[in-house]
């Protein structure tokens, strides 16, 4: 059961990877079309929004993610703070 578990949350760090790739290219493109989007008079709040829920998923599951495999490598527990 703990190997399914294993693969269960490396899975969801495979996609936390994916949507911080995505978050950084959403930046990336919203930092590029910056003047175009202002001179069309569009507000960029909804992908504001997006980003920052984004990136806190996405860090704080890799950080927790991290913690986990160095934990489980070195058979001690890992604490932050």
């Amino acid at each position: 059961m703990s190997i399914g578990v294993m693969f269960a949350l490396a899975g969801l760090a495979a996609a936390a990877l994916v949507l911080l790739i995505v978050a950084i290219g959403v930046t990336v493109w919203l930092r590029r079309s910056r003047e175009q989007r202002r001179a069309e008079g569009k507000t960029n709040v909804g992908w504001i929004a997006f980003l920052i829920i984004a990136y806190l998923l996405s860090i704080s599951y890799l950080a927790f993610f991290i913690l986990l495999l160095v934990s489980a490598f070195t058979g001690e527990s890992v604490t932050v703070g």
